[in-house]
């Protein structure tokens, strides 16, 4: 039966259904996979080593504070998306197509993003509320263009070559990462006087970043919105009674969980080992600011290994999911992920793993990162970030190989439901602990308990096995 989907030109074209066969991604699923390039600095860049730390130490004043505060953004972020995301996918199964709510989406982050210039040190312009507010409304959009973004990946790409498309898709986003951390390094953060004269005085290299990001995802974006195929359009417009009606194909679902057990199993899962992931991506550079003391420039480097690790993982991912199929290779990404968390919170200018060095001196003359305590925590890092980033991709996968395709929107909205409450509930045990201990170290504990409980529970989920060729 011939699937209808939307091509360059918006018009419906008619295409054969896929091979299940076939070992090359077309224009569609490089597009597809190009948008999460653009998008995904946001994450690393923003929400993880250059902004978040500055925001923290410069804006709010107080690392402890500020990691605190970021974590209140992830917890009023979360709760957002956790009724606005299941609604939506469960909507847009019914509608059809997912670019135009995507886009809307896109052109409402990316203004947003520009804004956080604005945000001088001591919230001079714009209090650290006020910047914690854009990051949050960010936050939401692009965890509902995630939902719709995912859910269209059984679209986008052939049965067999999703694997591989989620896979690229995680590593094309660290290699935007990479790009725009070089040129930030080399065009803001060495040289004595900043390109286009920046103040450094005035953290303007800090405050460029969300415009650097905001134009990268613009540029990443529209081919995805050009060639990707979507869904198929349906005879219906957007309107208060389809949302409605997806309300009512949301309730249904749950109701009927038995049907799709094995979806939900996953979900909680999800919940509890994958998004744990997410808390530990976007509070880490804040963490290593605080608790190794390093400055902008050490950040700058450390966020680079992390995005070289974050292309590693993603084609990782697709050879794990090819191997052992996406259940499997979720299991080992997170018992990776899991031993890197154990030994990034287990460091300090003074430890390693737990144990103390007295008096730790340089193994050799360079300009940073000279000490052993130093060089574990980044090796640790490296590593957990590996298999967290292909924890990402595996995670998305094993979705596709389990739910209905006719409900994919839905289920990718429960997801950004079970995501988002992890994302909250994971936002406040840091935050709690951080407070309670007076210590970014203990605040990382509630996330390992989180690892270890996904971890058992994929154990009772049929199915995101290894895919055979056929004969």
């Amino acid at each position: 039966m011939p699937l209808m989907s939307a091509g360059p030109s918006g018009e419906l074209e008619t295409s054969p259904e896929f091979p299940v066969s076939g070992r090359k991604l077309d224009r569609s699923a490089w597009s597809w996979a190009l948008y999460q390039g653009g998008r995904d600095p946001y994450i690393g860049l923003i929400s993880g080593f250059l902004f978040a730390p500055y925001f923290a130490t410069e804006v709010v004043g107080d690392a402890v504070k500020g990691q605190a505060m970021i974590a209140q953004v992830g917890i009023i972020s979360g709760l957002t998306v956790a009724f606005v995301g299941p609604v939506l996918g469960a909507t847009v199964d019914l509608l059809g197509p997912r670019k135009p709510w995507l886009g809307l989406c896109t052109l409402l982050a990316i203004p947003l993003m520009l804004s956080l210039w604005f945000a001088l040190p001591g919230g001079t312009l714009l209090s650290p509320w006020t910047v914690a507010g854009i990051l949050a409304a960010i936050a939401v959009l692009l965890s509902c263009g995630e939902v719709l973004f995912s859910s269209m990946l059984t679209y986008a790409a052939k049965p067999r070559m999703q694997p591989m498309a989620s896979g690229l898709a995680l590593s094309l986003g660290n290699v935007t990462s990479i790009a725009l951390l070089l040129f930030i390094l080399f065009a803001f953060m060495l040289p004595e006087t900043p390109l286009l004269g920046l103040s450094k005085e005035t953290h303007e290299p800090d405050r460029i970043v969300p415009i650097l990001v905001a134009a990268t995802f613009a540029l990443c974006a529209i081919p995805m919105f050009l060639f990707s195929r979507d869904a198929p359009s349906v005879a219906k417009k957007a309107s208060l009674k389809s949302i409605l009606g997806g309300v009512k194909s949301l309730i249904g679902l749950v109701r009927n969980a038995k049907d799709n057990s094995d979806a939900m199993i996953y979900l909680l899962a999800r919940t509890l080992a994958q998004d744990a992931g997410g808390v530990l991506l976007v509070l880490c550079g804040v963490y290593a600011a605080g608790v190794m003391g390093w400055g902008a420039t050490e950040m700058l480097v450390y966020g680079l290994l992390g995005c070289v690790a974050g292309f590693i993982g993603g084609f990782a991912a697709g050879w794990l999911d090819e191997m052992f199929g996406p259940k499997i290779a979720f299991q080992i990404e997170i018992a990776g992920s899991v031993l890197g968390l154990i030994g990034i919170i287990g460091a300090a200018p003074d430890q390693i793993l737990f144990i103390h060095i007295a008096n730790p001196v340089a193994l050799w003359n360079g300009p940073m990162f000279t000490t052993a305590p130093e060089m574990a925590f980044l090796l640790c890092g490296f590593f957990g970030f590996v298999f967290q980033i292909a924890a990402w991709s595996s995670s998305r996968t094993l979705l596709t190989r389990i739910a209905p395709k006719s409900q994919m929107g839905a289920f990718f909205g429960l997801a950004a439901l079970a995501g988002n409450s992890t994302s909250w509930l994971g936002p406040l045990f840091v935050g709690i602990f951080t407070s309670v201990f007076k210590s970014q170290q203990a605040g990382f504990i509630p996330v390992t308990v989180l690892f270890a409980a996904g971890f058992f529970l994929l154990f009772l989920v049929k199915g995101g096995g290894r895919e055979i060729d056929p004969a």
